[in-house]
């Protein structure tokens, strides 16, 4: 091939060269501008604003939380040797600076425990453990300041520092269950009646001036009611008064004033008032009308503060 058939080539090949060389520029100004944005996200994500990467941030925080676990550790050390000391030598604990102690000891545990469960995560348990030591010297200041003699107002300080947060929970717990018992027992006392037991209805007829019993209708004069009331620790003591409710073969209310026995709106036919002393009550009472009584099954109820004591049913022939 000749110089002039191949000048079209080389001319054609020097055009590109202007072309590749621009489009390799850019690609390299991109891969810089995105390999920089990547590093400036890995520097943000791995470091704070003052430069510090979060890892040196976090072990210069165990650092710190180690030494002030380690200075706590010493403080509570040295104050309950103090204490103890001078539990000891204060003559107003004659009796109970073996109680103290034994509250200290538990007390010392307690923070301990919370000093060792401190840290990063939980730093709350630090502060209130500063915060129960700081409590721990005050009650050593107040036991030194005073000649020898514990006043009552610092020995109830004293138990009240010395007191641990189970001993408190366990308080409140008692508390809680006394309470809880003592509203079931009310409530018990609330809901509670009186009860009977055989409760029983007989008709009384007259002959020859003596009172009969009997079971026919055209033949009484009055009903005799017997009933026994049951004893109830859970009901006062006291005068309670029993309604009687006595009611007729077309479920009316018997009364001793209505003639005709069809007065349904008469909620009882008598009140009996008894003598309640928590012991066994046999009762008898009577009841008497104006109408005749009639043929049929009829029902007994006696009520307290209204409240069913017992129901029975008896058959007049």
């Amino acid at each position: 091939m000749s110089d002039d058939q191949n000048q079209p080539i080389r001319e054609e090949n020097e055009k590109k060269k202007p072309l590749f060389g621009a489009t390799f520029s850019i690609l390299l100004v991109l891969s810089l501008c995105v390999n920089g944005f990547l590093y400036y996200k890995y520097y943000k994500s791995t470091h704070a604003e003052d430069g510090q990467t979060y890892e040196a941030i976090y072990k210069s925080a165990m650092v710190k939380h180690n030494s002030e676990k380690t200075e706590l550790n010493r403080e509570l050390e040295e104050i309950k040797a103090k204490l103890e000391e001078a539990i000891q030598n204060n003559t107003g604990l004659a009796g109970t600076n073996s109680e103290l102690e034994a509250k200290l000891d538990a007390k010392t545990l307690e923070l301990a425990k919370k000093i060792k469960s401190g840290g990063i995560a939980n730093p709350k348990a630090l502060r209130e453990a500063k915060a129960e030591i700081e409590r721990l010297k005050d009650l050593y200041q107040a036991l030194m300041t005073k000649d020898e003699t514990l006043m009552a107002s610092n020995r109830d300080l004293a138990a009240k520092v010395l007191e641990t947060e189970t001993a408190v929970e366990e308080a409140k717990t008692k508390a809680q269950t006394l309470e809880e018992q003592k509203n079931v027992l009310d409530e018990k006392v609330r809901n509670s009646s009186l009860s009977v037991a055989d409760l029983k209805v007989v008709g009384v007829m007259t002959k020859n001036s003596k009172d009969e019993e009997t079971f026919k209708a055209n033949k009484i004069k009055k009903l005799k009611i017997t009933f026994t009331i049951l004893q109830n620790e859970l009901v006062e003591p006291g005068n309670k008064d029993i309604v009687i409710r006595l009611i007729g073969i077309n479920n009316e209310v018997l009364t001793n004033d209505n003639e005709k026995l069809m007065d349904t709106e008469k909620l009882s036919s008598m009140t009996e008032t008894v003598d309640f002393q928590n012991e066994l009550v046999k009762t008898t009472v009577f009841y008497n009308q104006k109408a005749s009584f009639k043929k049929g099954t009829y029902t007994i109820e006696l009520i307290n503060n209204n409240k069913l004591m017992g129901r029975a049913a008896f058959i007049l022939r």
